[in-house]
C-alpha cells in the first residue's frame, strides 16, 4: 500500500515540473531558467556609440579598456595623439605619440613584443571626473614648430579626474594603478571627437635636496607602459 501512495503522488505531479526537477539534477541544482550573468561574447554586444561628442570619447575609453578593444581604442586616438609623464620635479618620465601608444597597448604590429593587454589578463579602468574645461586656441599659440601643446586654430574640450585601473596577472595577483590624468580632445574633419593629449600628473613622492623623485604614492601608468 506505502508503495501505491508513492506511485499515485509522482503521477499528480504535472509533467512539466518533473522535466524541470530533472533539468535542475542534471545541472547540479542550478537553475536552468536564471538570466545569465556572464559577458556576451564580442559579438553580440552592442557596438560603440561614434565619438560625436567629448563625452562619447571618455565612455569608450573606458570601454576599450575593459573589453580590450583594439580597434575601439584606436578609434578615438587622434593622429596628434601625444602622451606624456613627469615625476615630481617635472622631469619627463615618459613620451610617445600615436604608433607608439598602439604597440605599447596591443603589441607591436609585427609581433615582435607584448603590450599591455597581452601582459595582463584582465584590465578595469575606472574614471571620475573632477573637472571639465573648453580650452580656446587663441590662448594655446604653438610655441615651436610642432608643439604637441598648441592649438592656436581649434579649441580643445578638457577632462580631468582620477583613473583607477585594475591590472590582474592572474586572479589573485595584480594591482592597481590609481592617478589623477588629463585628457584633451579635439574634433576631427569628419566631426569625431579623439584625444590629443594624455598628461597624467605624477604621484606623490620625495623632491626635496634635488633627489629624484620617488613615487610613494604606488605605480604609476607609465610605468606600467614602460
Amino acid at each position: 500500500m506505502t508503495s501505491n501512495r508513492y506511485t499515485a503522488s509522482i503521477i499528480a505531479i504535472p509533467v512539466h515540473t518533473v522535466l524541470a526537477l530533472t533539468i535542475l539534477v542534471a545541472t547540479g541544482c542550478s537553475n536552468p531558467f536564471a538570466p545569465s550573468t556572464s559577458r556576451p561574447p564580442p559579438d553580440e554586444r552592442p557596438p560603440a556609440v561614434a565619438a560625436t561628442t567629448a563625452a562619447v570619447v571618455m565612455t569608450n575609453l573606458q570601454r576599450a579598456f575593459n573589453e580590450g578593444d583594439a580597434v575601439l581604442y584606436e578609434s578615438i586616438i587622434d593622429d596628434r595623439f601625444w602622451f606624456t609623464e613627469t615625476d615630481c620635479q617635472g622631469e619627463l618620465i615618459l613620451a610617445n605619440g600615436k604608433e607608439d601608444e598602439l604597440d605599447l597597448m596591443f603589441g607591436a604590429r609585427d609581433g615582435s613584443s607584448p603590450g599591455v593587454f597581452d601582459i595582463y589578463r584582465q584590465i578595469e579602468w575606472n574614471f571620475t571626473q573632477s573637472r571639465r574645461d573648453t580650452e580656446p586656441g587663441r590662448d594655446f599659440p604653438a610655441a615651436f614648430e610642432g608643439d604637441p601643446d598648441g592649438h592656436p586654430d581649434e579649441d580643445w574640450e578638457v577632462f580631468r579626474g582620477r583613473v583607477e585601473i585594475l591590472l590582474l596577472e592572474a586572479e589573485d595577483e595584480g594591482f592597481r594603478v590609481d592617478q589623477v590624468m588629463n585628457f584633451k580632445m579635439r574634433r576631427g574633419d569628419d566631426g569625431l571627437w579623439r584625444i590629443v593629449r594624455w598628461i597624467d600628473d605624477p604621484l606623490a613622492g620625495d623632491c626635496g635636496d634635488g633627489a629624484l623623485s620617488k613615487p610613494t604614492g604606488g605605480r604609476t601608468w607609465a610605468g606600467v607602459k614602460q
